[in-house]
């Protein structure tokens, strides 16, 4: 029995490290970041379209520096805002401390001028995760566009990277059987629907192992030893309606 319900868990589009796969894009914008931030940058900003990857990207720096520096990583700052201004007041200036902050966009004014005050003070880096579209509106914040070090952007992935990010989770996981079955018009068809967006390949994978099991179940004999197309326009239909 092919494991397709194994499959689609594999992508779950949740903030889990072990979901990682070093692609190319990815790989370049942590090494920007990482090197900001051993230079003592006061200030960063890691912008990217929603879904591209950014939480997760904050997360594996934080798990690869947190044993060589002091580092915080907050997920949320409006649900932990008080947690937050709370380790802003007790951060010591004799040591660099660094501050990952996603969802930048969700910080209100007092919040942002806040943390930019504790930048100004001294030894810390603080890294703000924000939407594209967030960007311009932030630095014409008072005080912001001339103290912003870096804008590191997190782009799209290509072609290339969807089908290496699908290939590597399933071999990762010894679904080698069902790595087989994809081909290049599927990696085709899978990139136009996400536009080289991962939560996107996420969301159509999750969901097109959802309909191919169903399938295997109640019609074994229809699934053949490739992956028809017309599997992953059912799984998209689904998607749209879902989300209509």
């Amino acid at each position: 029995m092919v494991k397709f319900s194994e499959a689609k868990e594999l992508f779950r589009d949740v903030v889990d490290l072990n979901s990682y796969i070093p692609l190319t894009s990815s790989e370049k914008t942590k090494n920007d970041l990482i090197s900001a931030i051993e230079q003592k940058e006061k200030m960063i900003l890691l912008t990217g379209e929603a879904g591209s990857g950014k939480s997760l990207l904050l997360k594996k720096i934080y798990n690869e520096l947190q044993s060589k520096k002091k580092i915080f990583y907050v997920t949320n700052p409006y649900l932990e805002i008080n947690s937050l201004l709370s380790l802003l007041k007790n951060i010591e200036l004799n040591v660099h401390q660094i501050l990952l902050l996603d969802e930048a966009q969700l910080l209100n004014s007092e919040t942002w001028e806040n943390l930019r005050i504790y930048a100004d003070r001294g030894n810390v880096t603080i890294v703000f995760a924000t939407h594209d579209t967030n960007v311009k509106e932030l630095l014409e914040k008072k005080h912001f566009s001339t103290r912003i070090n870096y804008i590191i952007p997190l782009k799209k992935v290509s072609k290339q990277e969807v089908e290496k990010f699908i290939m590597t989770k399933l071999l990762k996981n010894n679904l080698n059987e069902i790595a087989d079955m994809f081909t290049d018009k599927n990696f085709k068809k899978i990139y136009k629907y996400s536009k080289g967006s991962l939560r996107a390949v996420n969301q159509l994978m999750f969901k097109l192992f959802d309909v191919l099991d169903y399938f295997n179940k109640k019609y074994p004999n229809k699934i053949g030893s490739k992956i028809d197309n017309k599997y992953i326009e059912i799984a998209i239909m689904d998607l749209k309606a879902h989300n209509a």
